[in-house]
């Protein structure tokens, strides 16, 4: 008789959820563009619409030069002329201080494309890239290049792609060389570069790393940061509100697609272990949204899988999941629309800032207005909150009676949603063993 009793008293306290969870999946938009592309670049355009550049189809065939754009007003594509260089492989797209967009790859020179005058620019003599460099954004807007290798050699080079005379300098090297690294701004203006991929020998082959280093770009100097708890490369890591670092999954020690995360503070030179996710995955993208909470979405051993790390309760939601598997993706915050993930053929978004009062909610990124509660956006008039329920109940929005608090379990129900797709990775190898050499690039 109790057991019946405590079922009921479940089955009521959880009625809403069961009834609006299929709704509160906000399916992912698909549309698709003319040129398959992978280890492309994006990048937002100042009227929110996307522009794709370079990547390749598969290792013979290239995408050359064609650019595509998507209108983030009407979900469609269009070709948008070519770009000057042969962009390819791992293609950088950053938009710079005056507006313009830098294109870099390991192809070409550098490109700048300038959206008031749509005019494209190549930049002399400039550099190419080093295969599997991290990069990242310095405080001022300059671009900032690190580490990187090919075959059995391992760079610690490091550049700073000054904005303002569009020339590329070299600064102090990084005194791990390295590849397969990630290379985050912290919020004082330096950088953490942390873990990446190394050869060791012919016998040992290649070794995941720990270390972790921090650069001065006034000082132009390096410092030894306490190393990783565990050896990754291929991750990815994201500047947290409170400036801490979020380092998420990657390729451990034994090949493994790793589901676990740590996280760096900066102001005691420390980690700390982080929540773990529900699917391990590797070269993947990790997108900050403007609530200062991360989307982990697909890559290598997590394929359709989408999760949202919330660093006010420090723990992932899982979010509705891709139609196709993706890796060698880009992920492009548009903002008012969402997020725009494009690989292959096809793109997905998901709808942010859309969904209207009373209608099925996940996160509440989504609601046009409020919080979502209890799977539904409501417009509480205290503007958009940081969390999927309301701040002084659980979580999951009611379904939690003292002995069994779904709320308190990670993602709560929308890990029901998740349906994780695993896929095996073969990475591209250059024909070439050529190192391409960065030079200093001529005024633009």
């Amino acid at each position: 008789m109790r057991s019946l009793l405590t079922l009921s008293q479940l089955l009521a306290a959880c009625a809403p959820l069961l009834v609006s969870l299929p709704a509160a999946a906000q399916p992912w938009v698909t549309s698709s563009f003319s040129i398959s592309r992978h280890l492309h670049g994006t990048a937002a355009l100042p009227g929110g619409d996307v522009l794709v550049v370079g990547g390749y189809i598969d290792q013979s065939t290239w995408t050359a030069r064609t650019v595509e754009r998507y209108n983030a007003s009407t979900g469609t594509w269009s070709t948008f002329g070519e770009s000057p260089g042969d962009h390819y492989t791992f293609v950088h797209v950053l938009p710079l201080p005056d507006g313009r967009l830098l294109v870099a790859s390991m192809e070409a020179p550098f490109d700048t494309y300038d959206p008031a005058s749509d005019t494209w620019t190549t930049l002399g003599d400039a550099a190419v890239l080093d295969s599997d460099m991290a990069v990242t954004q310095l405080a001022d807007g300059d671009v900032f290049f690190v580490g990187g290798g090919m075959d059995f050699d391992d760079w610690g080079s490091a550049y700073r792609f000054d904005a303002d005379t569009d020339t590329l300098d070299t600064v102090a090297s990084l005194p791990v060389p390295r590849r397969r690294l990630a290379a985050t701004l912290l919020a004082d203006g330096r950088v953490l570069v942390t873990g990446g991929l190394r050869f060791v020998d012919e016998i040992e082959n290649f070794e995941a790393l720990t270390s972790a280093e921090i650069y001065d770009p006034v000082a132009d100097r390096w410092t030894v940061a306490a190393p990783i708890p565990q050896a990754r490369y291929d991750h990815r890591a994201a500047l947290l509100p409170d400036g801490r670092v979020l380092v998420t999954g990657g390729v451990g020690t034994g090949y493994e697609h790793l589901p676990s995360t740590v996280i760096y503070d900066p102001a005691t030179d420390a980690w700390t272990s982080g929540p773990t996710m529900a699917a391990g995955r590797a070269l993947h993208t990790a997108t900050t949204l403007p609530s200062g909470r991360v989307v982990m979405v697909g890559g290598a051993g997590a394929g359709r899988a989408v999760e949202l790390y919330d660093p006010a309760t420090s723990a992932f939601i899982a979010l509705p999941s891709l139609s196709h598997d993706r890796q060698s993706h880009t992920t492009t915050y548009i903002p008012g629309k969402g997020l725009l993930v494009i690989s292959g053929s096809t793109a997905e978004l998901y709808a942010l800032g859309a969904t209207a009062e009373g209608e099925a909610c996940v996160i509440t990124e989504e609601c046009a207005d409020g919080t979502c509660e209890d799977g539904r956006c409501t417009d509480d008039g205290g503007g958009t909150g940081a969390g999927p329920g309301d701040p002084g109940g659980p979580p999951g929005g009611g379904c939690s009676p003292p002995w069994f608090d779904l709320g308190a379990m990670p993602g709560h129900a929308a890990m029901l949603l998740v349906a994780p797709g695993m896929f095996a990775w073969r990475r591209r190898r250059s024909g070439s063993t050529a190192r391409p050499r960065a030079r200093h690039a001529d005024a633009g």
